[in-house]
């Protein structure tokens, strides 16, 4: 998570109204007061010499919720990321090889999988799988097979959708969650 942002707008008009007192106090550079300010602790306040109080929680937004992105290159085994990747707002994840029936002709489910376990790589299922064992809110699968362009081309947008319906299927994301970036 982020630290809130200190709002100077409010914290900046009571400075230069407090000024040459703060000077005379002691304060060489009064403009600074505002990081003391940032840095106070929850439910702290800082009084000015003209008897003015401002809260911490008054001038300092709240804190903003941070996100984890967590990426996995070549990686046909994810498990020593589990702990790390455990409720990631994104998982960016390789999906080299699958089987597309009417595509890859020739081959099956099993020999297509057992290619891609021989080169480290993944597919949607094992992507989508691992999502959902770490609880991913969002899964992007990258790194495709040579053999799938790519490309704008109405055939290519078929086979990346094709691909992303595997890995809905495995991770039980919905379909707005689980995306083909290439």
């Amino acid at each position: 998570n982020k630290p809130g942002r200190l709002r100077p707008e409010l914290v900046a008009p009571v400075i230069k109204r407090n000024f040459e007192q703060l000077k005379k106090n002691g304060v060489a550079v009064p403009m600074k007061i505002m990081a003391s300010i940032k840095d106070l602790p929850e439910g702290g306040s800082y009084t000015f010499p003209d008897g003015t109080i401002l809260k911490q929680s008054d001038v300092v937004e709240k804190e903003r919720k941070g996100r984890k992105v967590v990426i996995c290159g070549d990686t046909l085994d994810c498990r020593a990321l589990e702990g790390l990747a455990e409720g990631a707002d994104i998982l960016v994840h390789e999906a080299t090889n699958t089987h597309l029936a009417g595509i890859d002709a020739g081959t099956t489910v099993k020999a297509v999988i057992a290619d891609a376990m021989k080169h480290g790589h993944s597919t949607p299922h094992i992507a989508g799988n691992f999502a959902k064992k770490i609880g991913a809110k969002r899964l992007l699968l990258n790194h495709f097979s040579a053999r799938y362009r790519g490309d704008q081309s109405l055939e290519s947008m078929t086979i990346m959708t094709r691909i992303e319906r595997q890995a809905i299927k495995a991770s039980g994301l919905g379909e707005n969650n689980v995306a083909a970036v290439w």
